[in-house]
């Protein structure tokens, strides 16, 4: 009877510790700031970027987030990454601050959202960037040095701060149909027509009204025929003139940072691609 208890003893003992072990292990991998629903990370990869991104937030003022999933509630890349920043209860100081990078497992791309002073801090240009160096990694199924480039770049422009010339564009003010769209957006105006009509009559009556009389005189009538004789004719080279025009870029572009507005009522900026 008492070696029958004492098995049971031990037994329990073993659950309990094995339940016990089992939570600390859950709660040491744990992290808010990176979510991985596939398991592509390690728990020591977790905690190293865990605390990385703890060290931006501390030096910067900035919140960073990474989250890995084939999930997004069929929602885009750009609308799930803002709607998980938003909801999710990131983001420094009253302004939210902060960015989110999501690798979209399920189409294969990757989304960067930026929030509050991160939305002029990463400009579209440097966006582009960081959406370039990571997708190098993440084509090659390196999912860890895809978030080390990521928070990389995070520090390094956080450390640079706002571009000179930075200015918001709010993406409903840009006109990013092509040029044949345009011209048929143009051809379903009414007004177009009634423009084209009117040009065309003004044109018609400086015509006709150009036309009720013929000039008589010319080179010929005080000119007495055979008077004008040329003998000889010569062409001189006298020197050569080259002129320099310096054609001017514009150089603000890079500065722009395009943002929308996400569901949440919060304005987002960022940019994505495939991989």
């Amino acid at each position: 009877m008492q070696s029958l208890f004492k098995k049971i003893s031990i037994c329990l003992l073993i659950i309990f510790f094995a339940v016990f072990l089992g939570q600390t292990t859950v709660k040491a991998v744990s992290s808010k700031n990176i979510i991985d629903d596939l398991d592509y990370l390690t728990d020591s990869e977790i905690l190293t970027l865990q605390s990385d991104i703890d060290n931006i937030i501390a030096d910067y003022n900035l919140e960073a987030v990474v989250v890995i999933t084939d999930e997004t509630e069929g929602k885009s890349s750009r609308d799930f990454a803002d709607d998980f920043y938003d909801y999710g209860g990131y983001g420094v100081d009253g302004d939210y601050s902060g960015l989110l990078m999501l690798i979209n497992m399920a189409q294969r791309e990757v989304w960067i959202s930026t929030t509050g002073r991160a939305i002029d801090i990463f400009t579209d240009s440097r966006i582009s960037t960081m959406v370039k160096n990571v997708t190098t990694s993440l084509s090659k199924g390196s999912y860890y040095e895809a978030c080390t480039t990521f928070i990389r770049d995070v520090k390094s422009y956080a450390k640079m701060g706002v571009p000179a010339g930075q200015h918001r564009v709010d993406e409903e003010s840009v006109d990013n149909s092509t040029y044949f769209q345009r011209v048929l957006r143009l051809m379903k105006s009414f007004y177009v027509y009634l423009i084209a009509i009117a040009v065309a009559l003004i044109a018609t009556l400086i015509a006709s009204s150009s036309s009720e009389g013929k000039v008589t005189i010319n080179s010929g009538t005080y000119e007495e025929a055979g008077s004008f004789e040329l003998s000889a004719s010569r062409d001189d080279f006298i020197r050569e003139s080259t002129t320099r025009t310096v054609i001017e870029t514009n150089t603000n572009s890079s500065s722009n940072s395009t943002t929308h507005r996400g569901s949440s009522g919060r304005s987002h900026g960022g940019g994505g691609g495939g991989f």
